[in-house]
């Protein structure tokens, strides 16, 4: 009787440990009522061993293609940085003679730098007189641009006086370029306002193109001529190089408008 009882402890006591061992992982190898089945225990480590080579060499694809993806699928363009060491003193100026006198930069490459910016390159939101990047005042005409602004303080803010008034005009015709040791002096031939958010307007030609032939030339120069808010009395023709002079509008019946506008001023070189 005693013996069959310790039998039975036993064979509980081994399930016991079969269950533990199942629960934890672990039988212990020296117990003779349960041999664990090595076949299967390598073999769910093989299974393991296989789905963990199987993720890492899932994962190294990933990360060797992935920026190859990103490369060809969303190229990034980044615009080049115009670095500007503007000198600290310049002897170019643009004047209007007795009246007005700034310092005169050249746009170093189509951005605009001086827009915004003073003579030493600081930004100042006000900015400083510049000829555009495409001109040097050889060619047939030389743009120069710099703001007005409502609060008056604006570089070009006295161009705003000859837009519908000839009084103004006829007190101060002219307009003198010193630039890199030249002189060169300019009489204002044409005033007026130009539409300047629309690519399609035709005043905006004298922004977009720089190249003419002759006949073209004298075509497009009478155009500007004949655009002009009052007669100047001042001829043009095709021999002439001339000088434009843009600024915002600050007109009222203009500047509120949704659109932007342009004050241009035109001059021809006389000397």
């Amino acid at each position: 009787m005693k013996r069959n009882i310790m039998v039975l402890l036993f064979k509980l006591l081994g399930t016991g440990c079969i269950a533990c061992g199942s629960l934890f992982g672990y039988v212990d190898e020296s117990s003779h009522i349960y041999e664990k089945p090595e076949v299967h225990v390598e073999n769910k480590i093989e299974e393991k061993s296989t789905m963990v080579d199987a993720v890492v060499e899932e994962i190294t694809l990933v990360q060797e293609a992935e920026p190859e993806e990103i490369h060809e699928s969303t190229p990034i363009e980044v615009a080049p940085i115009v670095e500007v060491v503007p000198p600290q003193v310049t002897n170019n100026k643009i004047s209007i003679p007795n009246i007005y006198e700034n310092n005169l930069m050249k746009d170093p490459s189509g951005q605009h730098y001086y827009l915004n910016r003073n003579i030493n390159g600081v930004y100042d939101g006000i900015g400083v007189p510049y000829i555009d990047f495409r001109n040097d005042f050889t060619g047939r005409k030389t743009i120069i641009y710099a703001h007005s602004s409502v609060y008056g303080n604006g570089p070009f803010q006295i161009l705003q006086n000859y837009h519908n008034n000839r009084s103004f005009y006829y007190q101060n015709p002219y307009i003198t370029i010193t630039y890199e040791g030249k002189t060169y002096t300019y009489q204002i031939f044409s005033v007026y306002v130009s539409l300047a958010d629309s690519e399609q307007s035709e005043g905006l030609e004298y922004y977009h193109v720089m190249n003419y032939s002759d006949e073209d030339w004298e075509n497009t120069i009478l155009k500007y001529k004949n655009n002009s808010e009052y007669d100047t009395g001042v001829a043009v023709n095709k021999n002439d190089k001339i000088l434009i002079l843009q600024t915002c509008s600050m007109d009222p019946n203009y500047y509120e408008k949704y659109y932007r506008y342009n004050l241009v001023i035109m001059a021809k070189l006389i000397n």
